[in-house]
């Protein structure tokens, strides 16, 4: 699950920026207690060649997914954030915190005139899975975001807005699935811009 190349959005670069890392409703302040492991085998014959995935597999494949999702997601409406309501499309990817703090960062771009040219780049990996959360099932992940993939222009007249963050950082995900709702879908639902770590 290592060295997965995501198209991002300029919602990293934004979050850096304004610091939004809000106390986290869900996942913050519990660990994943579980990480992918194998079964182990205790029957006595050979075992069957199986491409099988595992369901910590399935669920790092699925989180994944989800996470690339809301960053293109997050893409498209950092590149045009003028041109229509964002929140619906967001929330299909993302839960709170993580969908507020990306719509609100929309709505930002479009009120101080400013939109993304570019799309950003962040290499992901899975680093824990924990089937059996109390928040439900969850999935961690680590990014090392590219800082320079992206730039923040003035609508009117392009000029760039200086980032402010270093060019790579780390960047730190929790996606989690929700049974309870249609779909059963995992939704991100945080996004740790964390600056002071290079990558």
């Amino acid at each position: 699950m290592t060295g997965w190349r995501w198209t991002a959005g300029v919602l990293l670069a934004l979050l850096s920026l304004a610091g939004c890392t809000e106390g986290e409703a869900s996942p913050a302040g519990s660990s994943p207690s579980a990480t992918p492991s194998s079964a182990s085998r205790t029957s006595t014959t050979p075992p069957m060649a199986s491409n099988a995935p595992t369901p910590e597999e399935e669920a790092a494949q699925e989180a994944t997914a989800a996470f690339e999702e809301m960053l293109q997601v997050a893409d498209a409406a950092s590149q045009a954030p003028s041109s229509r309501d964002w929140e619906p499309e967001i929330r299909r990817y993302a839960g709170d915190p993580a969908a507020r703090l990306a719509v609100q960062s929309v709505r930002d771009l479009a009120t101080m005139g400013l939109r993304q040219v570019g799309t950003s780049r962040v290499d992901v990996d899975v680093t824990a899975v924990d089937l059996e959360s109390s928040e439900g099932p969850t999935v961690r992940l680590t990014g090392c975001y590219d800082s320079h993939s992206t730039q923040i222009v003035e609508v009117e007249t392009d000029e760039v807005v200086p980032p402010g963050t270093p060019p790579r950082f780390v960047w730190d995900v929790t996606v989690i699935r929700f049974p309870t709702e249609v779909g059963e879908p995992w939704l991100v639902t945080s996004l740790e811009p964390r600056t002071d770590t290079p990558c």
